[in-house]
């Protein structure tokens, strides 16, 4: 007997052909949908979510200052020869203004008589992805303004990318020329993932002038946003399986071997750094504050955006949520020991108890969440000044 299959094996020609117009039109009306909606801009996966998170006045202003950092050129940053540390070029934009030594400031004057300066050194958080009023530095000295009626100046010392390492660097580069009175270290995030991806290593000085390439992407296809959104579709059902298997708010997948090292390492290598900076800062006579930022897998509850991105983490960097939070937890049972010296204020988990989505790309904060971090960093440091009775 001959055998035929089963009937709905079979594909004719024009079946086939059926459905290929169909695919073609799915795609197309996909990407019409895109465009005329504000996926439209979804270069990545993180602008996908920033696009569904954001409002749209926040989302213009967000874009507006990624256009205006685009815009300085493919290469925008330029490390110091002999140092581990890199700057932006200067330049002057709508939404930004980078000074002669590549912060986002006006040019660094010298200090008036009755100024009380502070430095606040960190990454893209600290930089801020908005307008300059609207950036933690900006927040903080309005605050406090208000509170102390003093001449009160923050500096933005931001840099994307920068870790505690760079930012100790540049915190003592820059010191003679800034004039800080107090000098504010806000790190954590990128110390835990490139501690993840190289170790527990120091970074060597640059030899020569070398570049750093942005990470804001210029330009994409509609076929690339009609597939990034398809992904997400993915990643969001593939988020709620996998998390509910595991009977957790999200994913995680084992930390590797060698990986597990670097996070039993991790904490006295990251708080040995403070140490250090506090005792050379103190010799200076100048105070020193080291803020941990909020952390993505330390928030409870997460939103559901916030589970695919933690989802999207772990298939990117498997096991790098898990290493974050071991990361996290060494620091804690650190700093109970009372080993290691300076102002270290934990803000890993500031944001719990918040439903709402914070953390809009993983790393960042929505404009609401960042005013609420604003606002326990001036609380922190109103603190430290009151204490001291600097403004009696």
């Amino acid at each position: 007997m001959k055998n035929h299959g089963r009937v709905d094996s079979v594909k004719s020609f024009a079946a086939f052909s059926a459905n290929l117009a169909l695919l073609v039109i799915y795609f197309l009306f996909s990407e019409t949908v895109l465009d005329l909606t504000v996926f439209k801009d979804a270069k990545n996966d993180y602008d996908y979510y920033e696009n569904l998170v954001l409002s749209g006045e926040e989302n213009e202003n967000a874009k507006k200052f990624k256009r205006d950092l685009a815009s300085i050129g493919s290469e925008r940053g330029i490390s110091i020869p002999g140092t581990i540390i890199y700057k932006y070029k200067p330049a002057v934009r709508e939404t930004l203004t980078f000074n002669s030594d590549g912060f986002r400031n006006k040019e660094f004057g010298k200090k008036e008589k009755n100024e009380f300066r502070i430095a606040v050194f960190g990454d893209s958080k600290v930089l801020g992805f908005s307008r300059e009023e609207d950036t933690l530095p900006s927040i903080v000295e309005k605050n406090l303004r208000k509170r102390f009626n003093r001449n009160i100046t923050v500096l933005n010392m931001g840099v994307e990318a920068y870790d505690m390492q760079r930012e100790i660097a540049a915190a003592q580069y820059y010191n003679e020329k800034i004039e800080p009175d107090m000098v504010v270290f806000y790190s954590g995030i990128n110390d835990i993932r490139g501690t993840f991806i190289y170790g527990n290593i120091n970074w060597e000085p640059f030899k020569g002038d070398e570049t750093f390439s942005p990470s804001i992407e210029e330009s994409i296809s509609g076929k690339i946003r009609v597939l990034n959104t398809l992904k997400q579709t993915y990643i969001s059902d593939r988020a709620k399986i996998t998390a509910r298997i595991q009977e957790s708010d999200f994913a995680v997948l084992p930390v590797p071997a060698q990986k597990a090292e670097f996070a039993e390492k991790f904490p006295g290598t990251f708080l040995g750094r403070i140490s250090g900076a506090a005792a050379y800062f103190e010799k200076l006579g100048i105070l020193s504050v080291f803020i941990l930022s909020p952390q993505i897998q330390t928030k409870k509850p997460l939103s559901d955006i916030e589970k695919q991105i933690l989802y999207l983490n772990e298939i990117s960097f498997p096991g790098i949520n898990l290493f974050s939070l071991k990361c996290i937890d060494g620091l804690k049972n650190a700093l109970k020991t009372g080993k290691y010296s300076g102002n270290i204020i934990d803000h890993s988990e500031i944001f719990n108890r918040n439903p709402d989505t914070v953390f809009y790309d993983g790393i960042h904060y929505t404009p609401k969440a960042l005013r609420v971090e604003a606002d326990k960093m001036t609380e922190d440091i109103m603190k430290i000044l009151e204490s001291g009775k600097y403004f009696e």
